[in-house]
Formats: structure tokens, C-alpha cells, sequence
């Protein structure tokens, strides 16, 4: 069996929607897939889609993304209108469960599989800003899109906080689990994903980006502890396009992005072994940015954006 990832698929996108009817249905049936999120922003799309993927794969994993939340006032889900997005994230999941779709920790074939839930905050962007980047908030369509009842918000760490604490208890007795499985002895595989990033390092310097304070809008603090607590062989994430493979502290940290039709690149769609039950984990796969990293430190105090960096003049 192979656990193959995927994130950022985009089926709003017709050529995504494309790639995604057009994978084989028989090629995987004894494969999981792990989606770190962000499929589409339409209800309707995102269920066509996560059906499709349960038909062509043993288990189909999923976590939401930041684009799956975005909340659309005449949108129905089980002809409920939802009132916010965390209406909308308690739809999706029921929604998943009805279909077959696995958004909580499981074990096939020997292999532990356990979706992480985040939300972004500013405060784990560390790093010195850009002058005269924009802000975050004016240019990421979340900040409109997302709607949030009260004593939640994205301009604080409440939101990271209140996405922690869905993890609990099912990634809690997971790792208690895990941890009665070692001291017998056993040490099960295990592979941990989140949409979210869980380390800045994961992110090209600020620098490098479009729009440099992406890095307010990318990770949470709260994902780490919890990859810690499970001590996973892989951690699969998502959101930020970039294709990654790297080994820190002992932990393989892996992005496959679909993307968007634009990003690719010489029709390059396939999806990523992250594990295989016969082959153990795969070889580290090529990857610019981490590729880069491997043989360049971080320079995060240069602060000198690139031509294509978007600043105010």
C-alpha cells in the first residue's frame, strides 16, 4: 500500500477538476490519499470532488483548507444555510463522513494517518519585514471571504487556538496510543498533514515572495507541538504552493500542490509517495525552494526585496 499526498487541488479550476476525473480507477484502489486541503471554495465542487477521490482510492484523508471555509450566504450544505465558517467547517466534516472521507485520525494496513486542524496567525511570522510590503490583510481574499462568529478572529491567535482544540481528543489518544504501542515494543508508521505550516522555515525568505507577508498568513505554532507529541515519519502540508521535501529534526516535511493551472509547469500533476508499506519511505524528491535550503542558509535579516516582490513605491 502507498500513501500518496496531494494539497491545493483547485477544482474550481476547470483543468483541475480535469486532472481529478481523468485519474485512473483502478490504478489506485489499494492506495490511501491525503489532501491537505484547500480543494475548492464551492460546496458543490468540493463534494463532486471528494466523492470522486473516494471512488478511485482505498481511504481518501482530508483536513480543510483556508479556500474551503470561504463562506457563501446563498450556498446550502444538507440544505442548511450556514451562518459562518466554522458552520461551514462543522458541515464539511459531516459532510465527509457521510461520503466516506476520513478527517480524523486512522490506522490502514498498519499505518497511522491523522489529519491536523490549524488556522493561520501573524505571530508565527518571526522574521523582519519588508519595508513597504503590503498588508496581508488587504490582499489575501480571506480576510473578506471567511466569516467568523464572535470571539473569533484573524487578526489575533483565537482562530489558531479554536482549530488547536479541534484536534482534541482524537490526536490526544492518538499519541496515547502510540506511546502504550512503544513501550511494548512497536513502532507503527506514522503520517501527520495539515494545510497550514508548521515551522517558517517551510517558506521561502521574505524576500523571495510576491507578496512577503504571506508570512502572516501561513502557519500556526500550535501544528508543531502536536507533529512533536505523534512523532510522525512524514508531515505533508499545504497552502502555500510551493513544491518542499525536507528533513527536519528527524521529520521528512513534504508539499505537493496541484495548484493552480497557471503554477505548473511542463504539465508536471503527478501525485507524491510518501510511503510505501513494502518500500519504507521514498527518496528525497527534488524541489526548488528546499532544494535551495539544502545548500543556503537563511538570510531572513536581508531585507532587499526581489524584482518580482510586490512593494509600495
Amino acid at each position: 500500500m502507498r500513501v500518496l499526498a496531494l494539497s491545493d487541488v483547485h477544482t474550481d479550476h476547470k483543468q483541475n477538476q480535469q486532472w481529478v476525473e481523468e485519474l485512473s480507477s483502478t490504478d489506485f484502489l489499494h492506495d490511501v490519499l491525503v489532501v491537505a486541503g484547500d480543494i475548492s471554495d464551492q460546496l458543490h465542487q468540493l463534494r463532486a470532488t471528494l466523492i470522486s477521490l473516494r471512488e478511485k482510492f482505498l481511504e481518501v484523508f482530508f483536513c480543510p483548507g483556508n479556500h474551503d471555509l470561504w463562506h457563501k450566504r446563498d450556498e446550502r450544505l444538507n440544505g442548511v444555510v450556514s451562518a459562518h465558517s466554522i458552520d461551514r467547517l462543522q458541515g464539511l466534516l459531516q459532510l465527509c463522513c457521510e461520503i466516506g472521507v476520513k478527517t480524523e485520525p486512522a490506522e490502514v494496513n498498519g499505518v497511522w494517518i491523522c489529519p491536523i486542524f490549524s488556522w493561520y496567525h501573524s505571530d508565527f511570522d518571526r522574521e523582519p519585514d519588508i519595508p513597504g510590503a503590503y498588508d496581508i490583510t488587504k490582499v489575501m481574499s480571506d480576510f473578506s471571504m471567511c466569516e467568523w462568529p464572535e470571539g473569533l478572529s484573524p487578526l489575533d491567535d483565537s482562530l489558531a487556538r479554536h482549530f488547536d482544540a479541534l484536534n482534541d481528543p482524537a490526536v490526544s489518544n492518538l499519541a496515547a496510543e502510540l506511546r502504550r504501542q512503544r513501550r511494548e515494543g512497536r513502532r507503527p508508521p506514522v503520517i501527520t498533514f495539515s494545510h497550514f505550516l508548521p515551522l517558517q522555515e517551510l517558506l521561502p525568505e521574505k524576500r523571495m515572495l510576491f507578496h512577503p507577508n504571506l508570512a502572516k498568513a501561513c502557519g500556526s505554532d500550535w501544528i508543531l507541538p502536536r507533529i512533536r507529541e505523534l512523532s510522525p515519519l512524514v508531515h505533508v502540508f499545504g497552502h502555500t504552493h510551493f513544491n518542499w521535501d525536507a528533513e527536519i529534526d528527524g521529520v521528512r516535511y513534504i508539499q505537493r500542490p496541484l495548484g493552480y493551472p497557471r503554477e505548473r509547469r511542463h504539465g508536471d500533476t503527478e501525485m507524491l509517495t510518501v510511503y510505501d508499506t513494502e518500500k519504507g519511505l521514498p527518496p528525497p524528491r527534488g524541489a526548488y525552494w528546499s532544494d535551495h535550503y539544502k545548500h543556503s542558509r537563511r538570510e531572513p535579516e536581508d531585507v532587499t526585496p526581489s524584482p518580482w516582490t510586490v512593494c509600495r513605491s
